[in-house]
């Protein structure tokens, strides 16, 4: 009555949209309980917010904006007009954007035109081409003999 326009349905069933993909269109995503990360919607720090301080996180955070400190969550994404500077951890990190200071992490990807330097610590890896790191990277994946 007061409001013509309807709201659309959200089914809690729906799958949150890939957030990167390589150039052959393959996700670059984690390999954790898919499911319980794909019915959680991500949180976003919008591009024109600056943050400074301490922020810890549980579940996905999507990063367009500016962060300058320490920052622990699930999984964390650095959008393309993201900049991350301090010490970050997280089981899963995508970047897009820029990012330096200290990364540590289970699974990291670097997708076209990220802007990495850190010294990382992780367990898997994925670099996409046009990617720019710099710094230490320590592989702590531990193999079973």
């Amino acid at each position: 009555m007061f409001n013509k326009y309807k709201r659309p349905a959200v089914n809690s069933n729906e799958i949150m949209p890939v957030l990167s993909e390589d150039k052959a269109g393959t996700p670059l995503t984690n390999h954790l309980n898919e499911t319980a990360i794909a019915i959680q919607r991500p949180s976003i720090i919008s591009a024109g917010a600056v943050l400074d301080g301490n922020f810890t996180f549980n579940g996905i955070l999507h990063l367009d904006g500016q962060f300058k400190g320490n920052l622990k969550a699930d999984k964390i994404t650095i959008g393309k007009s993201g900049v991350f500077n301090g010490k970050l951890n997280a089981d899963v990190v995508v970047v897009m954007g820029n990012l330096k200071g200290e990364v540590k992490c289970r699974e990291l990807a670097l997708n076209t035109y990220s802007n990495v330097s850190a010294k990382i610590s992780y367990d898997s890896i994925k670099i996409q081409p046009g990617s720019s790191i710099a710094g230490e990277l320590i592989c702590t994946h531990k193999i079973n003999l």
